[in-house]
């Protein structure tokens, strides 16, 4: 239950930042299939890491006039040629406007696991987000570019600034 409302509270936040489709979240919401082969990927890349790459960029989606669109930055990382992963330590992924300059959206971790090729990622450890003024924390996160979603399976932490809630009047009713 509480996943549910954490999702909830997380569709809730962001609605302003992006168009919500309520019936496409309320489908999608219960697959865990991707995340669950993204969590069984990370395990099985870090049993393989060589010698990691520092302080290294790579980018992860373009738009379509080939500006960047977002764009992983690692501490220390290992890119899979073979499988398109990339595994991150001490990561920021950043998600920009069509500009190519300004950053939309942020996301810092301990560490992850991104596909390239499905645009989704799964961090194992902590991590921090922010988007357009909602601050996002938890530990063992998925996320989906290409779906635009995001699923915080524990210590979830979310502050906004775009809801304007009056406490005082939501617990009076």
């Amino acid at each position: 239950m509480t996943k549910v409302r954490t999702v909830l509270l997380l569709a809730c936040a962001t609605a302003s930042a992006w168009a919500f489709d309520s019936g496409k979240w309320l489908a999608e919401r219960g697959d865990d299939s991707d995340m669950l082969r993204l969590r069984a990927a990370y395990e099985d890349c870090i049993k393989k890491i060589e010698v990691p790459a520092e302080n290294v960029a790579f980018p992860l989606e373009t738009y379509p006039n080939g500006v960047v669109k977002s764009r992983l930055r690692a501490k220390k990382a290992f890119m899979f040629v073979d499988t398109g992963f990339i595994w991150g330590e001490g990561i920021r992924v950043e998600q920009y406007k069509e500009d190519g300059k300004t950053i939309d959206a942020y996301l810092t971790a301990d560490n992850c696991i991104v596909d390239r090729k499905s645009k989704s990622g799964w961090v194992a450890g902590n991590a921090h987000m922010d988007w357009d003024g909602t601050d996002i924390k938890g530990r063992g996160i998925y996320f989906s570019f290409d779906r635009e979603f995001i699923k915080i399976f524990s210590q979830t932490e979310i502050r906004t600034k775009a809801l304007n809630l009056d406490a005082g009047k939501v617990l009076a009713k």
